[in-house]
């Protein structure tokens, strides 16, 4: 308590619960103003009509992201460069800086950066989103991208091309804050061009690769589809579909491309995880070979007389996809 304080009869009591108050009302700004940049990225990732307009979730958020500022470099980013290194410090640290290229000078004389070349390892491993936001993008192999929201607090399904949008979004806004000090012209129209945002994308892919069985087992992440939380599942999307729809038959045969279309069909009805052909192919085979005592076989005859992969002596149930809403 200070001498003018004291003049001013401020009790040392008051004087406290002024500065919490005061101390209060930053954390509530700080939470809003990340809530409305956390909701604008998130925004460019969603569905439109995905979410109702009244979920909440701002509060819970906060208090798992509000220890997780910007990085502290001491002055106000100069360089495209030190400007996404804020936003993704640890990115920088594992793939390096976000761009390499040299100051220049434009028509006034005066220094400008030049971002020449794009470091796609950084924009890919970037998408995956930032870790003061408390956000997070995975790619599930045969099952596409998916984001975390928080007003659901569960994953939720997006586009290749809004995860390439957002990317666009990032450049755009990068030039914007720097204004002159950097050579726009090369971040809002060389590197947004679709071929390079689709090839950082399909990159990220292997970068943000998520595991098969990452919405499976109980304590997986929750997922958030046709307007539901759906709980992680207790097995795999290949081994319910099988344990569903293989039953033994003397003289059935399955081809394992054909299991694998009727497989696609259930996961849709009900809700369930994809997983790519090799990763079906490989669940199927030790699978089958545990319940059935029936290993994989190359000598499948095809409608057409062509010989390819599968199981005689069992079969699929008729209608399986419909048995995926029950399950669900």
């Amino acid at each position: 308590m200070g001498y003018l304080d004291f003049e001013r009869g401020i009790s040392a009591e008051t004087l406290r619960r002024q500065r919490e108050a005061e101390a209060a009302e930053r954390v509530r700004s700080d939470m809003s103003q990340r809530w409305r940049e956390s909701e604008r990225i998130l925004g460019i990732l969603r569905t439109l009509g995905s979410l109702p307009e009244d979920i909440p979730g701002m509060e819970q958020w906060f208090s798992k992201v509000r220890k997780l500022g910007l990085s502290e470099s001491g002055h106000e980013p100069r360089t495209a460069s030190e400007w996404f290194e804020a936003r993704f410090p640890e990115v920088v640290e594992q793939f390096g800086p976000a761009f390499f290229g040299e100051i220049g000078q434009n028509l006034n004389g005066s220094r400008v950066e030049c971002p020449q070349l794009i470091n796609e390892d950084f924009f890919a491993a970037a998408v995956a989103g930032e870790r003061r936001l408390g956000h997070r993008v995975v790619h599930c192999p045969g099952d596409g991208f998916w984001f975390y929201d928080p007003r659901v607090a569960a994953f939720c399904p997006t586009s290749e091309r809004k995860v390439e949008l957002l990317l666009s979004n990032y450049l755009v806004k990068c030039a914007a804050a720097l204004g002159r000090r950097v050579d726009a012209k090369l971040l809002v129209s060389a590197h947004r061009r679709p071929s390079v945002l689709a090839g950082i994308v399909t990159r990220a892919k292997t970068v943000m690769e998520a595991h098969p069985r990452f919405f499976e087992g109980s304590n997986a992440a929750r997922r958030y589809a046709n307007g539901r939380v759906l709980q992680p599942a207790t097995v795999s999307a290949p081994e319910d579909f099988i344990h569903n729809t293989f039953t033994r038959s003397e003289g059935g045969s399955v081809i394992v491309g054909e299991a694998y279309q009727e497989f696609l069909r259930y996961c849709q009805m009900g809700n369930l995880s994809r997983v790519e052909f090799t990763e079906f192919k490989r669940v199927a085979k030790e699978l089958v070979l545990e319940k059935f005592q029936l290993g994989l076989r190359h000598d499948i005859r095809t409608p057409e007389g062509r010989q390819t992969h599968g199981w005689k002596h069992i079969r699929l149930l008729p209608e399986p996809s419909g048995q995926a809403i029950e399950a669900a």
